[in-house]
């Protein structure tokens, strides 16, 4: 066997495993919400080249000697929380039968309900009942990166874009136009109902 063949079979070396610990989790995002804050490292379609050393900076000064490098850890990790951040966003945004647990930060629903959905959403799996302390700050940094920069929608914004689509009135019987009765907490309170439609309600 030619020694170049014996090259090319040769295994490179793997490089080593880690473990994040909880505390190591908190200063990851913490360390990703400051770069983000910070408008330089945080663009419309994701992050600046060099970000992941950036954050080994940060991470090192909060933890000395933590030996937790850009690549492959902090890399590895902002992977799996991303796909993780992103998964349980699809599931409040896109789906009935899912909800968010403020207290918990965790996603709640019906064990038949989330088994049918992870048959075709794969990513979602263990997300169920998990906590998942994170999701707020992680959305902020991982929820722009889609649709061209456009925003995703946090669990309390869908939780009230569901209370707002079930609190209309039908007023018909009245010969009057359907109008929303806003909740305590409206998205877009910049839009009051028209001149009209309430010269209407007066007169009836």
């Amino acid at each position: 066997m030619s020694s170049a063949n014996s090259t090319r079979r040769r295994k490179q070396p793997e490089q080593p495993s880690h473990n994040w610990t909880p505390c190591e989790d908190v200063v990851l995002v913490e360390a990703l919400t400051e770069i983000c804050v910070g408008g330089y490292w945080k663009v419309d379609n994701g992050f600046r080249s060099g970000y992941l050393g950036k954050l080994e900076q940060i991470i090192e000064q909060k933890l000395p000697n933590c030996g937790l490098k850009a690549n492959p850890h902090i890399e590895s990790r902002l992977k799996t929380l991303k796909k993780q951040t992103l998964a349980i966003c699809d599931m409040l945004s896109n789906s009935s039968g899912f909800s968010w647990n403020h207290e918990e930060k965790m996603v709640v629903c019906e064990k038949q309900v989330f088994d049918d959905w992870v048959k075709v959403h794969k990513d979602a799996k263990g997300l169920r009942m998990k906590p998942f302390i994170h999701y707020d700050s992680l959305i902020e940094a991982f929820g722009r990166d889609r649709a061209n920069g456009l925003g995703a929608e946090g669990p309390a914004e869908a939780d009230e874009d569901l209370n707002n689509e079930n609190n209309s009135v039908d007023f018909e019987e009245n010969g009057l136009d359907e109008i929303t009765v806003p909740s305590s907490v409206t998205r877009n309170p910049a839009h009051p109902p028209s001149a009209r439609t309430r010269k209407r309600a007066r007169d009836a």
